[in-house]
This record gives structure tokens, C-alpha cells and sequence, in this order.
């Protein structure tokens, strides 16, 4: 694994793939735990809570006390309505810490209320998520130290630009969507076939084919090891459903694209987003 800084002056590494905790699978507690340690065990520090059902909540608990708490960073995806001092102060006791790392809020005017969790320390950064117009308004946002923002292959010019500004502005930058569903097919309907479901194909004639036929790599590592390239990328917020496949990402890192992908990934890009 490797680790990039979180801005210019946190102090703080984390690891350039983090792992998303979404509790709409409704996994046990005891299933959360085996995901997170296996994370941990790959060198994953950084994760986002995004749910708050008493299996995750106890799963992360569990996992996290077993490690120092400085050497890892939590970010908490904050509620879009009611009390964010209230909410922020539930799922403290619950997890049983004094602060969260990162508080992200989907909504601007939420950022002057989060800034005052980060006045009473149970918050050290302030994260927004977004996309489009939401993110270079959330650049100049005073108290706003992170942008949680789609970057992909298929990504333009404007959130490349956005990008570096944040890079300039000394601002942490975490990219989600990193492998959007129109280019591995995960958006057409799965065709049932006995008790397996045949995952949708990507068209021989899409210019993003060589997601799906270059050897030893999956489409979904190829996009995180484009995303990775990307200096201005703090971290890459990836869902794992299984240990195996926690695996798989978190050595991505530490590989080389083959040789040639990176010249397809550039005439993919520039021969238009028809990917069907």
C-alpha cells in the first residue's frame, strides 16, 4: 500500500485506497470485522462511514480498538437533515472515540454548522461531496479542507482543472466513481442463467473494450490505477464486498499497467463517451 498526505499540513498519511462502509448490504457485525481487519491487514487506514446500522457501528468498533486510534482516519458522511451536533455526537459514543477525522456534508450550507464541531474538536477536517458546480463553489468555502468528487477515465478538462486548483489550494482531494458503470457494462440488466447471472458484456466495438480483455487485470483496477496516476488524488474511495476482493485492490498500488493500456486509455478518452 502507499500513502499520500492528507493536504499540505495535516501531518496525517492515508492510504491512497480507502475503503467505503455502506450499510446497505446490512452485513453482521461479525462480517463488518472481517472486511475491515482484512483492509487493515492490506495497509487500508482510511475509511468513510456511511450508515449507522448496530452491525456496522459494532464491526468498526470492534476492528478499530484493536489499533492506535492516530494511525487511522475515519471520515463520517453526516446526515442530510436534522442536528449535526447531535448526530455527530451519537455516533461518537457509539463508536466509542473523542473526534472523527474527516465530517463530509453533501449540502454548502451545512459547512458553517460543521465548523463548529471542529471548534469543539470532535472534528479535525471538513469534507464536501459533490460534483459539477457543487465542488467549485465548495473550493472557495471557508473551513472546507476536502473534496469528495467523481474522477474517472472518462473524466474532462473541468475536473482536471478542479483538480489542480484544489491541489494549489492545499486542499485534500478523495475521488469516488473511479470506474463508472457505462464503461464496464454494470448498468445494463444481468441475464439470468440457471442459479448465476452473466454479467453484461462490454461492446467489441467500444473504444473501452481493453477494460474487459486485458489480461491479468479487471476493468475496476484498471479505472483505480488511472485514478492513482493522478497526483492531485489524495485517496480513491472504493466499496468492497469481500475480503478477496479488498485484496485485489489494495495491490493495485504497487502495480504497473501493462504496457500499452495507457496510450488505449488516452484514445478512449478522445474517441467520445459512447461505451455501449
Amino acid at each position: 500500500m502507499r500513502y499520500r498526505p492528507f493536504g499540505a499540513t495535516s501531518g496525517m498519511a492515508v492510504s491512497v485506497v480507502s475503503l467505503l462502509l455502506d450499510d446497505s448490504s446490512r452485513r453482521s457485525a461479525r462480517d463488518w470485522r472481517v472486511l475491515i481487519d482484512a483492509a487493515m491487514s492490506a495497509g487500508i487506514n482510511s475509511f468513510e462511514l456511511a450508515g449507522s446500522s448496530d452491525g456496522l457501528i459494532e464491526g468498526l468498533s470492534q476492528a478499530m480498538a484493536d489499533v492506535e486510534r492516530r494511525l487511522l482516519f475515519l471520515a463520517w458522511r453526516a446526515p442530510t437533515s436534522g442536528s449535526l451536533d447531535d448526530a455527530a455526537g451519537a455516533v461518537l459514543r457509539r463508536l466509542g472515540l473523542d473526534y472523527i477525522d474527516l465530517l463530509i456534508v453533501e449540502d454548502l450550507a451545512q459547512v458553517d454548522f460543521a465548523r463548529t464541531l471542529r471548534h469543539s474538536r470532535q472534528v479535525r477536517y471538513l469534507g464536501v461531496a459533490g460534483a459539477g458546480e457543487t465542488m467549485t463553489l465548495a473550493l472557495d468555502k471557508p473551513g472546507v479542507d476536502c473534496l469528495i468528487t467523481p474522477y474517472s477515465l472518462t473524466s474532462g478538462w473541468k475536473e482536471r482543472h478542479r483538480l489542480k486548483l484544489a491541489s494549489d489550494r492545499n486542499l485534500a482531494v478523495i475521488a469516488r466513481d473511479v470506474c463508472p458503470a457505462e464503461l464496464t457494462g454494470a448498468d445494463k440488466p444481468s441475464l439470468m442463467q440457471g442459479w448465476f447471472k452473466k454479467k453484461p458484456k462490454i461492446s467489441p466495438r467500444s473504444a473501452y473494450h481493453f477494460l474487459e480483455d486485458t489480461h491479468g487485470w479487471t476493468g475496476e483496477e484498471i479505472c483505480l490505477a488511472f485514478a492513482l496516476f493522478e497526483p492531485s488524488v489524495t485517496s480513491v474511495r472504493m466499496e468492497a464486498d469481500s475480503v478477496e476482493r479488498i485484496g485485489r485492490l489494495a495491490a493495485v498500488p504497487e502495480r504497473e499497467l501493462p504496457a500499452g493500456v495507457a496510450a488505449q486509455i488516452e484514445m478512449a478518452r478522445f474517441s467520445g463517451p459512447e461505451a455501449s
